[in-house]
């Protein structure tokens, strides 16, 4: 069985939460939360679905925070940049990618997607990172067909639409584009609150935000069971 840990909308360095009755240490106790969950339930793989930085701006020791929390999961961290914290020139990823390498942190960092491979779990993960601040990116599209890998997932940040394009979301997602990847499970960032958007053919969920909900999903991989997702709790 291979067992990763799933979050998203982690917001380190938020300054705009504090009138939604959120703690200033909110996100900070999210990250140690979380990686204290993968500790905890022996995962073999921390995966970000985006907004682990709540904006581009944030404080060099915020990103130090981030690392140190990383290196302490003790296993391989994959990030993708979001919304919030997109790959534009002055994105925080460059300073992230500049103290650390993969196998330890992965960032994906190629505007047309890219996958990295973790061959001892025998499972690869595609995704896209946002480019820019909002606008018609599709999260989804362009995802190449499987690799060779056994287990293969692919994360997205974004607004999942169902099969009818809601013309006032940015970045979005929908059924179609989650069923032609193919994939195992795609994880998805941007919803608040954990949910299953799709669980036939593909198994698609949202994390949930772990600065608001407070809620990450561990993912268990087995050939006897298939893909299963539970929601979970983060005490913070």
């Amino acid at each position: 069985m291979i067992r990763l840990v799933h979050a998203s909308d982690i917001h380190l360095g938020e300054d705009g939460f504090v009138d939604m009755g959120v703690p200033p240490d909110r996100a900070e106790r999210a990250m140690k939360a979380l990686v204290d969950l993968c500790i905890e339930s022996s995962a073999q793989l921390l995966l970000i679905a985006g907004d682990l930085f709540d904006n581009n701006r944030v404080d060099d020791a915020v990103v130090d925070f981030s690392l140190t929390e990383m290196r302490r999961a003790g296993v391989p961290v994959v990030v993708l940049p979001g919304n919030h914290d997109c790959l534009v020139p002055d994105s925080v990823y460059h300073r992230v990618c500049h103290a650390a390498s993969p196998p330890g942190v992965c960032v994906f960092t190629a505007a047309e997607g890219e996958q990295f491979s973790f061959p001892e779990l025998d499972l690869a993960v595609w995704g896209k990172p946002i480019t820019w601040y909002g606008g018609a990116l599709r999260p989804l599209a362009g995802v190449p067909p499987r690799s060779g890998e056994k287990w293969q997932i692919a994360v997205a940040h974004g607004h999942y639409v169902g099969t009818e394009g809601g013309q006032s979301y940015s970045l979005q997602i929908s059924l179609q584009e989650i069923l032609s990847t193919r994939r195992d499970y795609v994880a998805l960032g941007h919803w608040d609150f954990f949910s299953c958007v799709c669980q036939k053919g593909v198994k698609a969920c949202y994390a949930g935000s772990a600065i608001t909900s407070g809620t990450a999903a561990v993912v268990d991989f087995s050939d006897h069971l298939g893909v299963r997702v539970r929601p979970q709790r983060l005490p913070c």
